[in-house]
Order: structure tokens, then C-alpha cells, then sequence
């Protein structure tokens, strides 16, 4: 049975399957519109878009939803507002520091789950990647003239030393010299997210983000 488009005083009734297709196109073209936190996360995003903490820290188990977060987050940091309600914040609606980034963390989160994630909450043909020798998307490039690059804590320490930075998401506790070595890298100012479990083994980030957060500027969620 074909749909009908019936017109009533100049008003169109468009069929249900052709809003349901229209939503999905939408949907697809962008994501993170779309994203809609829990508590937690919706706290962390305020955190981070408002622009005064430098560092800022979410711990949470497993399942907790860091890595959509923290994807939503790189989504408007590159591309702005999308409409979406929850990142209508300072740090979105006019990105003030150098278009350039870095995302860090270890072999196995990276090819299995942060670059897939990655790719399902950014809006498609609007970025290009290259692997640059690597077995995954190393470079990514938006059209909105940032530039970014995913790497693990296996790298050698030198290789955190280069580039000017206004922004950088480690996923999973850094080890001390390559965090330190991302923070020199802010020299024109930027911001700092960390998505983490619990600090197990991470002595130096309890000191430094849990024990003493005002030497850093650091907040945790």
C-alpha cells in the first residue's frame, strides 16, 4: 500500500516512514547532536566547556560512558555547536586556542575501542586520517582547519616533545613524563581531559589531581 500525502488548509501531513528516513539521514550526518549524556557525564561536559580548569579529570568504572564523553567532547571542540543543549558552553561556541590536538592512550584501547568510537560520534566527510606508518588512523584533519593525532603511551617520551597544543584527551592514566611532557606543550594556552577507571597504579595523579588539585588547576569528577 503506497503512503499518502494528504494537504489540510495549506498544511502538508508528510508519512511517517519519510520523517523516520529523514531522521536517520540526520542522525548519520551528525551524531553528536544527538548525544544525550547521563548525570555524570553531563557534569564532566560542564567541567570541560567552561573553560577554567585546565585539567580536567573523570574516573569511572567501566561502562560508565568516558569514551562517548569524551568523544562528544572532540566533536565540538572541532566543529563548534550542533544544537545539541548539553555543549552549549563557553569552550564550544568559540574555540580560543590553537587549532591543533592530541589524543593518547594504549595500543589496545585505541584500535579496538577509541577510534571506532571516534568515528561513530563524528560527522562523516567532514575529516580526512592517514596512518603515517602506523596500523591505525594516526593524523586526522578536519575541515574545519584542526589537526590532531591519536598516540599510546608505548611511544618514546621525545615524541611528546614537538608542537604547539590547545588541546589534548588522555584516555586511560598517562605516565608522569608523558603527561608532562603534553602540559609543556601549552605554551598559548588550552585544556587538558583525562577519561580514566579508578587511579589504581597511578600514584602520581592521585598526588597530583586527587590530594592536591589547586597546585594544577585540576578538577575531578
Amino acid at each position: 500500500m503506497k503512503s499518502k500525502t494528504k494537504s489540510i488548509k495549506g498544511i502538508s501531513k508528510i508519512p511517517t516512514e519519510s520523517l523516520i528516513k529523514s531522521l536517520v539521514i540526520r542522525h548519520k550526518q551528525n551524531p553528536h547532536k544527538y548525544f544525550i549524556p547521563n548525570g555524570k557525564v553531563e557534569e564532566f561536559i560542564k567541567m570541560v566547556g567552561s573553560d577554567k580548569v585546565f585539567v580536567s579529570l573523570f574516573s569511572a568504572a567501566n561502562g560508565a560512558g568516558k569514551t562517548a564523553a569524551g568523544c562528544n567532547i572532540l566533536a565540538h571542540i572541532l566543529f563548534g555547536q550542533s544544537g545539541n543543549k548539553y555543549f552549549e558552553l563557553p569552550l564550544f561556541n568559540k574555540w580560543p586556542y590553537p587549532r591543533r590536538g592530541r589524543i593518547v592512550s594504549d595500543p589496545t584501547t585505541i584500535t579496538q575501542t577509541l577510534i571506532p568510537e571516534i568515528k561513530k560520534w563524528l560527522p562523516p566527510n567532514r575529516y580526512r586520517t592517514s596512518k603515517s606508518g602506523k596500523n591505525y588512523e594516526y593524523n586526522w584533519f578536519t575541515d574545519t582547519n584542526f589537526k590532531f593525532d591519536v598516540m599510546t603511551y608505548e611511544q618514546d617520551v621525545s615524541e611528546f616533545e614537538s608542537a604547539t597544543l590547545g588541546f589534548a584527551w588522555f584516555d586511560e592514566p598517562p605516565p608522569l613524563a608523558i603527561y608532562k611532557a603534553t602540559v609543556a606543550r601549552m605554551r598559548k594556552g588550552g585544556i587538558i581531559f583525562i577519561t580514566a577507571t579508578p587511579l589504581m597504579g597511578s600514584a602520581w595523579m592521585y598526588d597530583s589531581f586527587v590530594a592536591s588539585p589547586a597546585r594544577v588547576n585540576v578538577k575531578e569528577l
